[in-house]
Formats: structure tokens, sequence, C-alpha cells
């Protein structure tokens, strides 16, 4: 469940493109007083098919700064879960840039991006 699930803020419209889902989370946000210039907690989904893939994953992720956890497939998961974290400012470039880069991370170990949620608060 992303950030927009729990806040409430999937409308009747949903996002037509990734650039579009990124931009309601960061108006979402900025709505419930997140001061976007400040750095704050920040965490990307990522999913593979096999623990290997999203054990290379993650290791490539750390190299690149990311603090990182996986969750096997189970009950409420299909696939392999990666979450890779840090303290980083979100804003609309930023996130672009961690799409781009988790996105490309994801598909070179035969996984796919699923996303991102951001604290409130720094």
């Amino acid at each position: 469940m992303g950030l927009l699930d729990r806040l409430g803020g999937r409308a009747a419209r949903r996002p037509r493109t990734p650039a579009d889902e990124d931009a309601l989370a960061l108006r979402e946000l900025a709505r419930r007083g997140a001061d976007l210039a400040r750095p704050r907690h920040v965490v990307h989904f990522l999913s593979f098919p096999d623990e290997v893939a999203a054990r290379a994953a993650a290791a490539e992720a750390e190299r690149a700064g990311w603090e990182t956890s996986l969750s096997p497939p189970g009950e409420r998961l299909a696939q392999w879960r990666l979450q890779a974290e840090a303290v980083r400012v979100v804003d609309e470039l930023t996130v672009r840039g961690f799409r781009a880069q988790l996105g490309r991370l994801a598909a070179a170990h035969g996984g796919a991006y699923d996303g991102w949620e951001a604290a409130r608060r720094p």
C-alpha cells in the first residue's frame, strides 16, 4: 500500500503516468504541511521474481547509498520485495531521478519498480 492509499489520496481519477502519480504524491505531502525543501525519510519499493535477483539488486542499491531490506513472498506479497530507503529531499526532480535510477536497477535484475512514499516530517 503506497502513500496515496494510506492518505486517502486516491481520487476517482487515477494518475495516468508515473510522473502524474509522483506529482500527486508531492502535492499531497505539501498539502499536509510537508516542507519539501527539507530532507525526509523516503522508501522506494521494487519487486523481483526470485531471491537471487532481489539480493543482487539490494547489493547494487546499497553501493548507490540506499539502505535496503528484503521481504520474501507470502500472504501479502506475490514476489520478493526490496525496500530501498534513505533520508533525501523529495521534489519533482529528485523523485524523477530516484524513479529512473531504481527503475533501471529493477529492470536489470528482472524486477519492477513499484513506487515510493515519504515521511511528512523530516
